[in-house]
């Protein structure tokens, strides 16, 4: 059967319709500027509805733009509102929760100026990293380099490997045969 131009509303996003039959239905065919479904009344997948232009505008639909690195996916509401992962934020998801930085997507703060303090006099260094003073170690500092029951007042022991022991020996051999006797 032959549809007539007439019979095919797509709202001027597709000139060309389709009859199917088992459904008695006209549906349009390639529908442009984004559009889908039954009359190019729809917005592709990773387009939303231009509240402020009408169904027959060519840019009804707009690129939901979604950060690819703090978005779910490329998809977004009616709205233009991206699905966000956890930590970012935003219309698009490329801002941070506070507690959250950004690097290639939001990650948790290490540690901060007010609630995740770095300890025992170590510094926060960009949200990402305690700075620890040479006798603590771990992420916020909390752990003693020292073993109970040692002495940590004195300075760690220098420990040499063997091949830095025999680079020592060849050069203290080597100046012994250049040095005048």
């Amino acid at each position: 059967m032959r549809v007539l131009q007439a019979d095919c509303e797509c709202y001027g996003h597709s000139n060309r319709c389709s009859y199917i039959d088992y459904l008695n239905i006209v549906t349009c065919v390639s529908c442009k500027h984004n559009t889908r479904g039954q009359n190019c009344q729809h917005c592709r997948l990773g387009y939303f509805r231009n509240a402020s232009a009408e169904l027959d505008d060519e840019n009804v639909c707009i690129e939901c733009n979604c950060n690819q690195m703090g978005s779910v996916h490329d998809r977004c509401n009616g709205t233009g509102y991206c699905q966000c992962k956890d930590g970012a934020a935003g219309a698009k998801c490329d801002d941070c929760l506070p507690g959250y930085f950004w690097k290639q997507g939001c990650y948790s703060n290490v540690c901060d100026e007010e609630m995740l303090l770095c300890q025992n006099g170590g510094t926060c260094n960009q949200n990402q990293k305690c700075i620890c003073p040479p006798e603590f170690k771990g992420v916020l500092c909390q752990q003693s380099r020292c073993e109970a029951g040692k002495d940590c007042s004195a300075a760690p022991p220098l420990h040499l490997s063997t091949a830095a022991l025999l680079l020592c020996t060849l050069l203290a051999n080597l100046l012994n045969t250049l040095t005048p006797h």
